[in-house]
């Protein structure tokens, strides 16, 4: 974490920076999160830190008490599931929309996937999670749905948190990119049935993957 200065912003920047040792994994669900201790990594008081955990608890990423040391908040295996199940219902929808228009551009989505194979090849577990985000979130932007965008973008720091965990194994990270390309496919097919049993048989797989994965790891969850 890198300290952080400018008294109006503090609380919004310390919210960041623990944000993202909780999705890059630094953080692990359980850990207790001892606020002097942070404060002092960020080169700040303890007042903007105590702000931010309050913000990250609206997010769901933080739970804290009264006079009790803040934790990184487990993960629900219920709500990831929910999760996945949603996504299910909404990419073969997405997949199914674009399916339908003249020539969609996939150009982008395209650049995404060839990035994607690159960051397997350099093992770049970063890399990987970002790409993969930018994929369905491009996919929904080519729809030009807002409201799907919005709906599925509080929920993607959750996903995140699993996928920092599992991406490790090679042949998801191997699997995941030649199942982007098969959605593009069958977008480009212009069968909006097929696109859609793609898109769902992805997110499906993906939900099951990534829910053993976890489990199978020994990850807290609530």
């Amino acid at each position: 974490m890198k300290p952080i200065a400018t008294k109006s912003v503090l609380p919004v920047r310390a919210a960041d920076e623990i944000r993202g040792a909780i999705l890059s994994g630094a953080l692990l669900p359980g850990a207790r999160i001892k606020q002097e201790e942070l404060a002092a990594r960020l080169g700040v008081s303890r007042e903007p830190v105590r702000q931010a955990l309050l913000m990250l608890q609206r997010e769901g990423l933080v739970f804290t008490e009264p006079g009790r040391t803040a934790t990184v908040a487990t993960l629900d295996r219920r709500f990831i599931a929910d999760v996945y199940e949603l996504r299910e219902v909404i990419e073969g929808l997405v997949a199914a929309t674009m399916a339908k228009l003249c020539a969609p551009d996939l150009t982008h989505l395209e650049e995404i996937v060839a990035r994607g194979r690159e960051a397997v090849r350099l093992r770049s577990f970063r890399r990987l999670i970002e790409l993969d985000i930018a994929f369905h979130s491009a996919l929904y932007e080519a729809a030009n749905n807002r409201v799907l965008i919005d709906v599925m973008r509080d929920q993607w720091n959750h996903i995140r948190r699993v996928m920092a965990m599992v991406l490790g194994e090679t042949s998801y990270r191997d699997r995941v990119w030649d199942e982007h390309a098969a959605i593009l496919e069958a977008i480009r097919s212009g069968n909006p049935r097929r696109a859609r049993a793609v898109a769902a048989h992805h997110t499906r797989a993906a939900k099951l993957f990534l829910l053993g994965s976890v489990a199978s790891e020994g990850i807290p969850f609530l």
